[in-house]
């Protein structure tokens, strides 16, 4: 009965953990008209919040992934969730496009370190790991396309940005206090056996995942970030009009997370990702191509990519020994976090020089890249484990 209890209580904390930090990493893009605004940002200054966002990932998963294997997994999601609350703070508080940049850091890469702890231990606390870590990624998935969606019909300045971080710093102290009623499986004591960033990287898989994930992060990320300014100043859509279509992109991630989450343990994580990336990417490249007219397609491509960043959070895993898959995964994502950085970095200025409609390019390039990525993988790496 206890550990029922314990059970529950976990599910309860990756549920509401995963929907406050998937609400909190889409606002940005939602309210980067209203920074522009506010602030008299140029394109580069506002490619500069996102690119700062992503250094805090690199920051966070580079460091939270050496330091998760070696700690004690409460105190360490404990010591996250308090940097993640006092960002979130920061933004009720304060208008100030530096503080800005400074909390966007540690909301970011707070919130990113939060939901791969989550993946990483539902393999050590849920029997059908995969169909779990779907299921709270779907949970993710309501987050963004709830805060997309609402919040975006009300984005029409910082008032709402502040209201709309209050409500989730409330429900990150809910979060806080339900962490110390969890009974999280410890790390090994033998922490002189686990591999050093050198040896994860000279594990063949190694590059190629940061590459596969790499490619991804763009493709994704460069939507939720930039979709909604892309439409509203090169389409000729309105901002909640663009902030609808992304959402639809995230709800299709959504439902695809619940709804294919009993196929993964039964066909397998890899063939899962092979033929879920292909036809999202498909869906993804033509919805771009064709602009105005394909946002509905762009849209049902979540559907497609919906399994493809959980998974491939379980596929690093199978690669390395179970003691270590917290080292790698941080080390793998972290340095993929440079995709991130360097995208965001020159997208505003390459939109200011080349305009949106080439800009925009970087997108499905990157989709296509991450399929090739996964076949080269499948192609010509045997994993560790089991990876169908």
């Amino acid at each position: 009965m206890e550990k029922k209890k314990s059970k529950i209580s976990a599910a309860l904390f990756c549920v509401l953990v995963m929907m406050i930090t998937a609400a909190s990493d889409s606002l940005r893009g939602v309210f980067l008209p209203q920074f522009k605004n506010a602030f008299s940002l140029s394109e580069p200054q506002a490619g500069r919040i996102i690119m700062i966002s992503y250094v805090g990932n690199l920051l966070f998963l580079s460091l939270g992934g050496y330091i998760s294997d070696r700690v004690n997994r409460k105190r360490f999601l404990a010591g996250v969730m308090l940097l993640f609350s006092a960002a979130l703070l920061s933004y009720v508080l304060t208008e100030n496009y530096y503080l800005l940049l400074a909390a966007m850091m540690f909301s970011m890469g707070g919130s990113t370190m939060i939901s791969t702890s989550v993946n990483i231990i539902t393999p050590l606390v849920f029997a059908s790991p995969a169909m779990f870590v779907s299921i709270f990624n779907f949970v993710q998935g309501v987050g963004i396309t709830l805060s997309q969606n609402v919040i975006g019909r009300f984005a029409d300045g910082l008032k709402a940005w502040h209201t709309a971080n209050l409500v989730l710093l409330l429900a990150a102290g809910v979060c806080f206090v339900l962490l110390f009623t969890l009974d999280l499986p410890e790390t090994s004591a033998d922490v002189s056996a686990r591999p050093t960033p050198v040896q994860i990287l000279k594990n063949p898989a190694s590059i190629l995942l940061v590459f596969i994930c790499g490619f991804y992060f763009v493709a994704e990320h460069g939507l939720m970030n930039w979709l909604t300014s892309y439409g509203s100043e090169h389409l000729g859509l309105s901002v909640p009009r663009s902030a609808f279509y992304l959402s639809m992109f995230f709800g299709g991630i959504t439902v695809g997370r619940l709804v294919f989450a009993p196929l993964i343990d039964r066909l397998g994580v890899f063939r899962c990702l092979l033929v879920w990336s292909f036809a999202g990417v498909v869906l993804y490249v033509t919805g771009i191509a064709l602009g105005k007219n394909g946002m509905w397609l762009l849209a049902a491509s979540g559907l497609g990519l919906s399994i493809v960043y959980p998974m491939l959070v379980m596929l690093i895993g199978r690669y390395f020994d179970t003691s270590s898959s917290g080292s790698a995964t941080g080390l793998i994502l972290s340095i993929a976090t440079f995709f991130d950085i360097g995208f965001n970095a020159f997208f505003g200025s390459l939109v200011e020089y080349a305009g949106y409609a080439k800009a925009i390019l970087i997108l499905p390039v990157s989709a296509v890249l991450l399929c090739t990525g996964l076949v080269i993988l499948k192609i010509t790496v045997k994993a560790s484990k089991d990876i169908r």
